[in-house]
């Protein structure tokens, strides 16, 4: 952007905001305008340190370029440089908004804090040992506790946690198939005995449906595919089916 030849004597940051304070509506957005594109570099940069941590890219770096405003708009050249001003408004922002909309599952305040610092400690620590640091040098490197850095650790993948869908590395089987049900066996077949009978009603799909998913203990994705269908409407035929079963079954309870 060409900046208007009236302000071509403002040739350094802290100037161009300093004038922008001072300006009309037009002539601010202008000067802030060319902040902005001095810093987009910065912005991109501080947002792509958080990438893959289960948060859009293209997202951190809107919440960095609107921190990178607002840090415009509160720089006081009193305080010193605008890049450090700017920085930590800009990782303040981009750590705010995972703490507000990027949790799974929220642990508490705490940990949340602890798995924001966790990543600059690491960062710290690979600069000075050149190796991985393990949860006692966190600890060391946080002044926190050993069981605490575990926590918040463990606490990284309740931004983006796994899918139930996703394949066990060592079998074939989806990884909710693993997981050991509670009950005996004698609660299978008596829930079996007491659905039995209501399959009768269902159509000869329906009671496919549930012999693939049931019984052949296929994923929702597998039967699609065999079905011809997409995931998602396997996955509402299911809930659909499902809803219905229970129904009966209460009323058979009832009666």
């Amino acid at each position: 952007m060409n900046i208007s030849p009236a302000f071509s004597q403002y040739d350094d940051t802290a100037a161009l905001i300093e004038a922008a304070g001072a300006a009309t509506d037009q002539e601010r957005r202008m000067l802030e305008d060319e902040v902005v594109r001095r810093h987009l570099g910065l912005a991109h940069h501080l947002a792509g340190r958080y990438a893959g941590r289960g948060a859009d890219r293209d997202d951190l770096v809107q919440v960095a370029c609107f921190a990178l405003v607002k840090a415009i708009r509160g720089f006081d050249h009193d305080r010193g440089e605008f890049v450090p001003f700017a920085t930590v408004t800009i990782l303040g922002e981009i750590k705010k908004y995972f703490r507000d909309h990027c949790w799974g599952v929220r642990p508490p305040r705490r940990i949340q804090q602890m798995q924001a610092d966790l990543s600059s400690a690491t960062e710290r620590r690979l600069q000075a040992d050149s190796h991985q640091p393990d949860v006692t040098a966190l600890a060391d490197e946080l002044g926190a506790d050993v069981g605490d850095v575990r926590e918040a650790m463990a606490a990284r993948s309740c931004f983006s946690p796994t899918s139930l869908d996703q394949p066990v590395r060592d079998d074939a089987r989806p990884l909710g198939e693993t997981i050991a049900a509670e009950g005996s066996d004698y609660d299978f077949i008596d829930d079996w005995v007491t659905v039995g009978p209501l399959c009768r009603d269902l159509s000869d799909d329906e009671r496919e449906l549930l012999r693939l998913r049931f019984v052949e203990d296929k994923t929702q994705q597998e039967i699609a595919e065999l079905v011809g269908v997409s995931q998602m409407q396997i996955s509402r035929r299911l809930a659909k089916l499902l809803e219905r079963l229970r129904a009966s079954v209460g009323l058979v309870g009832a009666a």
